[in-house]
């Protein structure tokens, strides 16, 4: 079901969070929650929504359920910064 993320999307998001505005922005998002709420639908969703709005990114219906599934079931820690790293390695990797 889950499939591979956009490339074309994961690159969209690369771009938009290498802007230091749009980088401050997507770090207080993930700064105001916790692991816990990315465990649960209504957090996930939240998320993925705030991070697209401050990107200035449209989502598809697939691809913002893609993304609340993927926080959901990952196990990234928002307030890690070894998870942070790894999340910024793999948005990263699609440049």
């Amino acid at each position: 079901m889950m499939g591979h993320p956009d490339p074309h999307l994961m690159r969209l998001f690369y771009c938009k969070i290498c802007n230091p505005v749009c980088a401050v922005k997507v770090y207080k998002v993930l700064n105001s929650c916790t692991y816990q709420q990315l465990c649960t639908p209504e957090g996930a969703y939240w998320v993925v929504d705030q991070l697209a709005h401050c990107c200035g990114v449209k989502l598809t219906k697939e691809q913002r359920d893609y993304g609340a599934h993927y926080l959901m079931t990952c196990g990234v820690d928002p307030h890690n910064p070894r998870h942070r790293s790894r999340m910024w390695g793999l948005l990263s990797s699609y440049q």
